[in-house]
């Protein structure tokens, strides 16, 4: 029993581990530590608190864990920085980031540099080859264009299907200028096929009828393959779609010009793109061949490197004092190399839908190697889930946001004491059961004494008659820890004023009123009541420490198993060409270590399991197993549950860490035994199948893409919907059909409204932009000008400029004017280089090329700017060259080349980019702010359905009715989602705007939270396919994820948050939130059933060592740990969602401590 005198005693720790005085006393097996805190109230005053005192053994005398390892052991004196090379310090005198240039200077990275500029200097070749150059044409310059715009960098058969796809748009929108120009022949008056060119070329045969016909081909097709363009978003079919509206521009306006139908036109564009499609294949196939699987193993490769750095930081960090500087430093490292290894995921989801396509010779199927995506990806999210564990404790312990507002005044300030009065309530939080009913205040003393007796009356129904220590020990702690309450009494009420109806007087600082005020009062509440501890800096150092005792054997082992997967991934495609002997001898070398490395993790992992893992237990083994050579001696009290909650969450991510790569690990044993020989594999599915693609199919491109749908989760089908949320959306204003009319007018209904959503309004908008900038060419005044000054530049610059969002439109307008600005001027450079004052050299501007082409495509592939400006500016560089070469060989009657060429194209560029963006002002309009805002509705009401979806899985888990594959596949989605949403947002910044800034900080809170709380749900699943139905219905009943009333405060947030985001209607202000207040209603400690519980589940109701001891009990505390984690991010959620929407509803009084004086607060614009 721990005395007064005890108390105050500064005698050393137990093995040099800290020891403070003033702990909260409890027993661990009952779980009344919260309530503790919460209902301890002085009988005798307040007075200061007790200073803390740490004693640290200086000679290291002790347990096994003292030492200079110690968390709060002397440092380690800092070694001198060794200098900076030159070439460092010289990089910080150029005002541009070159950084990019070493990272990609590797061999991996140079051959498809090399493909793609043999490929550029191929193209100019056949461009200045007389006989090829007639073959194409007028537009033989395109076939250099082409070569910068669809580079072949990938792999063979994502080249292929890109080219097919390719030609097959071009092809189609020659037919179609073929279908229109047939039409408006029809209406012409005057067909003269004998017409002479330069009568032609004068416009003297446009008609007003056939011009008509023909802009009304040329706004449906480029209304269509824009419509294909936004609604399939980056992937192969980007840049058919543009060069199919390409086709489209130049055949119709040059076919107006004809009097006649002049279907050849189409020729011009599709033989030279032609010809580049199979140059691209063909090199594909020739020049450092790459299949599908190379490259997924080489994008696994870059997902598991970053790792090898996160395991060697955590060694460190839990060497470190959690206190200090170089503690946070560490846990920033792992964030940003757990940050890389995330980064790489969207690459390798993108290759796997390919990969069963690929045709590959080597040991082992593409089907075989696709096996390691979703372990992979598992691997990354466990990665995540042992980071957790820096979120929930000091220093980095993430905390509720708490909404500032100005002090009326005479308002105490939040913290400082300002009086004693006995009607005041001592806490806003949910009143537990027996507290008078709300507005209803008693003396403090009374209070004190009925909260002790239900608390008497509690462990006397546990205990019966013969707990006459533990009612001892409560009545001495009443005497010790008086001033503990009154500190928390005076906290809360003055922060009760300070966030009451009198503080809201408005500011000229701030023209917002404040939001959140009713959680961030009861969040203060649980803060300084349930989830404080006086001595939570020792503790945490302490538990630190006993992680790193415990977990750093298998943090070695497992990182020396992940250096040996990825040095397989690196080699797996060597190999399979060389002698039988030479092969076969290096593959029992490989297969002998992975074996090695197999049986070591595996072994650690069984110690780590049965011994190691227990080590954390050590502070509570005095109040279960006093006897353990371990426990603690003396009377240290054990700290609160949660300390060893959140060790039980590092340890179980870290053993499911170790699993998952160890299943990698057999994996790749399994394929080197069963497969011995190198053999030709073909493609697992069948043809019709290979040019299917969706917009819910992850691309390569995905995250660097201008074009994105905020309705669609790329790699969440469709039908999954139904599926997860078991659920389906009805129409409000009509009953589902019943016949075949109304289901054919049904359909109609859904056709016809399907032209008013964002992708159809675009694609239309699109058209008609098209049809108006091409009103010169079609004008007979006008069309003779036009076709000779080359307005069709400025047509598809206008065309592909416009976006779907105002935002990448203006971006697409500085973007394209300054890159065409610089393209301009290399091309320029190159074309007088070539040539001198001459007409064109043939040999001179294919050496040109030829030595600039590998520089171009270098900085076309890995320089880190956006995608539209890279393009952008190689496309204007080939253009001058190309068209230039072809002035001095054609007889046109655009004759300019170098310079006056290149201002030219300058200037109708910035007529066209110009044009969309006024274009882009009219209605209908749409703003990235909004599609920030549609976006992060979707992916809340995603994550609710999987949320649900889990929940479902979890108790079910005798007949599963879920699939798990979906959840998962679900998650990653998301998360994809969030982090390109990251990305595209960054062009928000061109919407300016005169009504004021947009809240870019608010807005990467909600996303922030979003991804949060999405590892946390795969987190969170991973835990219940791990747990017996027995434990998974007791963690059912301990987080009221099977109460109703609970779910349908956490759904009617989900769904309020959801809503608020897509319509941006502000929120109630009072809201189901906090939602942790409920969550919490209940105090278990370490216990796994409550007492009073009905039923058991044939789980133990006392605790007891072996119960702390058992693996289950351990992945039960980490899915009531993840499930607080998710709670309290819906609450922030909600909160940083109120930031961004406001409030509406206004009560009142309510949600706040009544006070003494009458107030009348102010009427808000929107009131109850």
């Amino acid at each position: 029993m721990v005395t007064d005198d005890s108390r105050q005693d500064d005698r050393p720790a137990n093995g040099g581990a800290v020891r403070t005085s003033d702990l909260r006393h409890y027993d661990p097996r009952l779980g009344d530590e919260d309530v503790a805190a919460v209902l301890e109230e002085s009988e005798h005053g307040h007075g200061a608190r007790a200073q803390k005192h740490v004693r640290i053994d200086a000679d290291g005398a002790g347990d096994g864990h003292a030492g200079a390892g110690d968390p709060c052991g002397e440092k380690e004196a800092q070694k001198e920085k060794p200098r900076e090379p030159w070439t460092t310090r010289a990089a910080r005198w150029i005002p541009f980031d070159l950084s990019w240039i070493p990272a990609n200077l590797t061999w991996s990275k140079i051959k498809p540099v090399l493909r793609c500029a043999v490929v550029c200097f191929v193209s100019a070749v056949l461009m200045v080859i007389p006989r090829v150059y007639n073959l194409m044409g007028q537009g033989s310059f395109l076939i250099l264009i082409s070569s910068f715009l669809d580079a072949p960098w990938d792999p063979f058969l994502a080249v292929l299907e890109r080219e097919i796809i390719f030609l097959t748009f071009v092809v189609t929108g020659w037919a179609w200028c073929c279908l229109g120009m047939f039409l408006a022949n029809l209406a012409r008056t005057n067909v003269d096929y004998n017409a002479s060119l330069d009568a032609i070329q004068s416009g003297q045969f446009v008609e007003a009828g056939p011009t008509v016909i023909l802009a009304v081909f040329v706004f449906m097709g480029t209304s269509f393959f824009l419509y294909v363009k936004a609604r399939l978003g980056p992937g192969p079919y980007l840049f058919a779609s543009v060069f199919g509206c390409i086709c489209i521009d130049i055949s119709m306006t040059t076919a107006v010009l004809f009097p006649y139908p002049y279907y050849l036109i189409g020729q011009v564009i599709a033989i030279p793109l032609a010809l580049h499609c199979g140059l691209c294949i063909l090199f594909s196939a020739l020049i450092f061949p790459s299949t599908v699987t190379a490259q997924y193993t080489h994008t696994t490769h870059n997902v598991l490197g970053p790792l090898n750095q996160f395991l060697e930081q955590h060694r460190i960090v839990l060497t470190q004092d959690p206190s200090s500087e170089e503690f946070k430093s560490t846990v920033k490292n792992i964030t940003g190399a757990l940050g890389k290894s995330e980064g790489g995921l969207g690459q390798t989801a993108a290759t796997v839908r390919l990969l069963k396509q690929d045709i590959v010779y080597g040991r082992f199927s593409p089907n075989q190697i696709s096996q390691f995506q979703p372990i992979v990806r598992r691997l990354v999210t466990r990665a995540n889930g042992v980071n957790i564990f820096f979120t929930l404790i000091e220093p980095t312990r993430e905390r509720f946001p708490v909404t500032p507002l100005p002090s009326r005044p005479g308002t105490p300030r939040t913290g400082t004491p300002a009086s004693s009065r006995p009607g005041t309530p001592t806490s806003p939080s949910t009143p537990l059961p027996g507290s008078p009913p709300n507005g209803l205040y008693e003396d403090p003393e009374q209070a004190a004494r009925r909260r002790r007796n239900l608390q008497r009356q509690a462990i006397d129904h546990i205990h019966g008659h013969k707990s006459f220590s533990r009612r001892l020990h409560l009545r001495l702690r009443e005497h010790h820890e008086e001033h503990q309450h009154h500190e928390v009494h005076f906290s809360l009420l003055s922060l009760a004023h300070a966030l009451s109806p009198l503080a809201r007087v408005p500011t000229t600082s701030s023209a917002e009123t404040a939001v959140g005020v009713f959680e961030s009062q009861r969040y203060m509440a649980i803060e300084a009541t349930r989830l404080a501890h006086p001595d939570q800096t020792g503790a945490t150092a302490h538990f630190v420490w006993l992680l790193h005792e415990s977990c750093d054997e298998l943090l070695e082992t497992t990182q020396g198993v992940l250096k040996g997967v990825q040095a397989w991934f690196a080699e797996v495609r060597r190999g399979s060409f060389g002698g039988r002997a030479k092969i076969e001898k290096a593959r029992a070398e490989r297969l002998a270590k992975l074996e090695d490395l197999s049986r070591g993790v595996k072994e650690a992992l069984q110690r780590f399991r049965k011994n190691q893992r227990h080590r954390v237990l050590d502070p509570y083994r005095s109040a279960f197993d006093p006897k353990h050579v371990r426990a603690v001696a003396g009377t240290q009290e054990p700290p609160p549950h949660r300390y060893l909650f959140h060790c039980y969450m590092y340890q179980y991510h870290l053993m499911r860490f170790s699993s998952i790569l160890t299943e990698i690990l057999d994996t790749i044993i399994r394929l080197e035994k069963e497969c011995p020989k190198a053999k030709l594999w073909w493609p697992g599915i069948p043809l019709r199948k290979w040019l299917e693609w969706s917009p819910w199919n992850p691309s390569m491109d995905m995250e660097r893409g201008d074009d994105e749908d905020p309705d669609i989760i790329q790699g969440i089908q469709p039908e999954w919907n139904d599926d997860l949320g078991m659920t389906r959306r009805r129409d409000p204003d009509a009953l589902p059909p019943t016949n075949t009319f109304q289901y054919v007018m049904h359909w109609l209904y859904e056709s016809f409204t399907a032209l008013g959503r964002g992708n159809a309004l675009f694609a239309l908008k699109a058209g008609m932009l098209t049809v108006i900038l091409c009103i010169p060419s079609f004008l007979k005044g006008t069309a003779a000008f036009a076709y000779r000054e080359r307005f069709v530049w400025g047509i598809f610059m206008g065309q592909l400029t416009l976006a779907r969002f105002r935002g990448d439109t203006t971006f697409g307008l500085v973007a394209r004017i300054i890159s065409t600005l610089m393209g301009g001027l290399i091309g320029t450079a190159m074309w007088y280089t070539s040539t001198g004052s001459g007409q064109g050299n043939a040999i001179g501007l294919a050496a040109v090329i030829g030595v600039c082409a590998p520089f171009f495509f270098f900085w076309r592939l890995y320089w880190p700017v956006p995608p539209m400006t890279n393009i952008i500016l190689w496309v204007t560089t080939a253009l001058v060259v190309g068209f230039s070469w072809q002035n001095t060989h054609t007889v046109l009657p655009f004759r300019f080349m170098g310079w006056q060429l290149a201002w030219r194209r300058f200037v109708l560029v910035v007529c066209g980019v110009t044009a969309a963006f006024l274009f882009s002002f009219l209605p209908p309009s749409t703003t990235l702010r909004k599609y920030q805002r549609k976006t992060m509705s979707t992916t809340v009401s995603e994550l609710g359905a999987v949320y649900c979806s889990i929940v479902s899985f979890a108790n079910t888990r005798e007949h599963q009715e879920i699939a798990r594959g979906e959840i998962v596949q679900s998650l990653v989605a998301i998360r994809f989602k969030l982090k390109r949403s990251m990305v595209l947002k960054t062009n928000i910044v061109y919407e300016f705007s005169l009504r004021g800034r947009w809240p870019s900080n608010r807005y990467q809170k909600i996303l922030d939270l979003q991804l949060q709380i999405a590892y946390l749900l795969s987190h969170l699943m991973s835990v219940v396919e791990h747990l017996e139905p027995a434990w998974s219905r007791a963690f059912l009943r301990r987080t009221r994820f099977l109460d109703a009333d609970f779910q349908g405060d956490v759904l009617a947030v989900i769904s309020m948050i959801s809503t608020a985001l897509r319509t941006g209607n502000p929120l109630p202000q009072i809201t189901p939130c906090p939602l942790l207040d409920r969550f919490m209603i209940h105090t278990h400690g370490l216990n796994v059933i409550r007492q009073e519980a009905d039923d058991d589940y044939g789980l133990p109701r006392t605790m007891t060592i072996d119960t702390l001891e058992n693996e289950q009990y351990l992945c039960f505390s980490v899915g009531v740990t993840t499930a607080f984690g998710i709670v309290l991010r819906l609450d922030k959620l909600m909160v940083a969602t109120k930031e961004l929407v406001g409030e509406q509803y206004h009560i009142h009084g309510i949600g706040v401590p009544e006070l003494k004086s009458p107030t009348f607060g102010t009427r808000p614009s929107k009131d109850a």
